[in-house]
């Protein structure tokens, strides 16, 4: 077994397709970590704030107002940010608090141009206060509580992982269908299935030994991104803000999300999750290759069953079909949506976000081990021509 499971692995390696989707899935990685990362939002600003004078500024804000969510840390955190917008640094010289602007967005009043007002107030000597200004209150906003305060930590950077890990899935994904489409439809084009079906391992250990193969290389592949992504992570952001409430992060804006969770624990949930979705990606084109006699026909099926949910998700946007689309990897590419999507039986099965979840995860794994077993039965029982 173990000659079966290196022939097969040395022969899915050298495939051109292997190698050809191997180099543009590196170029395109490279292209995600540059946006994700280099270029993203709080290294622009960082970068900016350090020519004005200002290094290190992000950090240096958001690890002073970290602690407990409650109507006084957001009116400390916006009493300092609208001083300093107002404050003498006006212009090219006003740092960029990408921190407390969001924390600002989602506290300001409704209908009214706050920064308008500042500038109008700058221009004529004076400064707007927060009683001016008029903020509203956590309960008015709509955020979830729970017996534990809510924690408020630096979630900028978080937000950029989860981004990050949202496009990696989708190109794992697809790199994982092009090399798993050929392994059975490859054979089947040449009629060389013909040949091994006929000798002594063909109709049982090959069969095994290819689903194997591609399942662990899949899984390496999907397991050796994400790791080097979070490495990225941490090497332009460190791990800070890993405890904070997944509710005060004010990009993703899940403000009233049910569950007690912080940013570490819903990236190793969707990491997981997407897990799940990878390997009943690999068993549902492992199947589809096992019945085409083409890679090329089994490539255009594979990505037609991938993508069909999401299509079919725009028209059935609720009901019992949409609950059903809702159960298929590509549903849970983002971690917003994935989120949204299992917090309520709306658009799912349940009440409840962990029932969901669950739901989702079972049915990940019975899709694997059906199509395995579909195939491995279609080859044992195949018929020499």
């Amino acid at each position: 077994m173990i000659l079966i499971i290196k022939y097969e692995l040395e022969k899915l390696i050298k495939n051109k397709a292997f190698l050809l989707s191997g180099i543009i899935s590196l170029l395109v990685v490279s292209g995600i970590f540059l946006v994700g990362y280099y270029y993203s939002q709080v290294t622009y600003a960082d970068r900016n704030n350090a020519d004005k004078g200002y290094p290190d500024y992000y950090s240096n804000v958001s690890n002073k107002y970290s602690g407990e969510f409650n109507d006084e840390k957001v009116e400390e955190v916006l009493s300092s940010y609208v001083d300093i917008y107002q404050s003498e640094h006006v212009g090219d010289k006003r740092p960029f608090d990408v921190f407390s602007w969001y924390i600002a967005e989602a506290f300001f009043p409704n209908g009214e141009d706050v920064y308008l007002n500042m500038n109008d107030a700058v221009e004529n000597g004076k400064k707007l206060t927060l009683d001016q200004i008029g903020i509203r209150t956590i309960q008015e906003v709509g955020f979830a509580s729970f017996q534990n305060p809510l924690k408020l930590e630096g979630y900028n950077t978080w937000n950029d992982l989860f981004m990050v890990t949202n496009y990696l899935f989708m190109l794992a994904s697809l790199f994982i269908i092009v090399i798993c489409s050929s392994v059975f439809s490859v054979e089947s084009a040449s009629n060389i299935n013909q040949l091994l079906v006929s000798t002594k391992y063909g109709r049982g250990k090959l069969t095994i030994g290819k689903i194997m193969v591609a399942t662990t290389v899949s899984i390496l592949i999907f397991l050796i991104i994400q790791l080097i992504s979070f490495g990225f992570f941490y090497y332009f952001y460190g791990i800070g803000g890993w405890n904070g409430s997944i509710q005060t992060n004010f990009l993703m804006k899940l403000f009233n999300f049910p569950m007690e969770m912080n940013h570490l624990e819903v990236y190793l949930l969707v990491i997981g999750v997407q897990f799940i979705g990878l390997i009943s990606i690999v068993g549902s084109t492992l199947l589809i290759s096992s019945m085409t006699k083409s890679p090329f026909a089994s490539l255009a099926i594979s990505l037609g069953v991938f993508f069909l949910p999401f299509l079919l998700g725009q028209v059935f946007q609720s009901g019992n079909i949409a609950k059903l689309l809702n159960l298929f990897p590509i549903q849970h590419y983002q971690v917003k949506e994935m989120l949204t999507i299992m917090e309520t039986d709306a658009v799912f099965f349940f009440r409840h976000f962990t029932p969901n979840v669950l739901l989702t995860i079972t049915i990940g794994l019975v899709i694997k081990v059906l199509s395995d077993l579909i195939v491995c039965l279609k080859m044992k029982y195949s018929q020499v021509k």
